[in-house]
């Protein structure tokens, strides 16, 4: 095992009040790989919180229990974990409490990522944070069948089941030996990946009908409006994925899904191909995440952001 996660280790063992914090606004892998870590310490007797300034969205209510993550008390922790946050304001309101602590850790595989622990494990060749959780824990021996599952899901959801240009040979490999613990598998691929609520259908359709090209459809974008919810009784946590339907098209090497939150602010989301760096384009408006995968917060008129998105596709195209 790595010289730093044997440290982590070490650290983990030689601690009884930890905390355990995922970015705001959770995606699978953020979640299942901080409560994997957090069951896998439980069962080790450990005295453990799990911590978010996110609720955990609906699609993952049914797998992860969001009785088991909490928003930070005022408590200094001997030991607290960052777990796949690329920069400490991704941490939200958790940022003071984590900051508070004895000891500072974190893990992570964004391309972006910005140190903000002294002791960091940061491996940008791993599909998912599951994957970095998954080589700490079984070094721990501290794997069995419902952290397999959690640590299983994270891989499939941002390993995009398999499919992305991150998944590698260790990726079927570490998925091969969680396989070995005996759970449904093509179940969970179902709840995180696959399943979709009558209402995002819905969404999805409306947003993708006012789909906007450009370069010779190089370049796609789409947008969810205050409206696009209303109309749908939809959130912004409903977009999730949506923008991989742009960037499946053949042609497009670039694709935006602008999400709407403010008056003139908007999540972005941004996909790319063919070489095109998505986290260069986010980290133009603060934000970051993977080549291939990224996204930021934009603010300003719609017309603007717009304009300047395809002008930065264009540039780099």
């Amino acid at each position: 095992m790595n010289d730093i996660l044997q440290e982590i280790s070490k650290k983990i063992n030689r601690s009884d009040d930890i905390a355990l914090y995922c970015h705001t606004k959770p995606d699978c892998d953020a979640l299942g790989s901080m409560l994997a870590l957090y069951v896998a310490l439980k069962n080790k007797g450990k005295n453990v919180s799990a911590y978010c300034d996110s609720p955990v969205p609906d699609k993952y209510k049914t797998l992860f229990k969001s009785e088991d993550i909490a928003f930070p008390q005022k408590r200094v922790h001997d030991l607290a974990i960052s777990i796949d946050a690329s920069s400490i304001d991704r941490l939200g309101q958790c940022m003071k409490s984590f900051l508070s602590a004895k000891t500072q850790i974190v893990i992570d595989h964004h391309k972006s990522f910005e140190r903000f622990a002294s002791l960091c494990y940061v491996d940008e060749t791993a599909s998912a944070c599951a994957e970095i959780v998954f080589q700490l824990l079984k070094s721990m021996k501290a794997i069995d069948v419902n952290v397999a599952k959690l640590l299983f899901c994270g891989i499939v959801t941002d390993s995009g089941c398999f499919s992305y240009s991150n998944t590698t040979k260790r990726t079927h490999e570490i998925a091969c030996e969680l396989l070995d613990y005996d759970f449904d598998a093509s179940e969970a691929i179902y709840q995180v990946y696959r399943s979709v609520t009558s209402n995002k259908f819905d969404l999805k359709r409306r947003a993708l009908a006012k789909a906007k090209f450009f370069e010779n459809r190089q370049i796609a974008l789409i947008c969810f409006t205050k409206e696009d919810f209303a109309a749908t009784n939809t959130t912004c946590d409903d977009t999730e994925g949506i923008v991989s339907e742009l960037i499946d098209v053949d042609c497009v090497k670039v694709a935006y899904a602008l999400s709407q939150v403010g008056d003139k602010n908007f999540k972005l989301s941004i996909r790319t191909k063919d070489n095109v760096d998505a986290s260069d384009i986010a980290m133009t408006f603060g934000g970051g995440g993977h080549k291939f995968a990224s996204g930021c917060r934009v603010n300003g008129y719609l017309e603007d952001i717009e304009e300047k998105l395809v002008k930065l596709a264009k540039d780099r195209i």
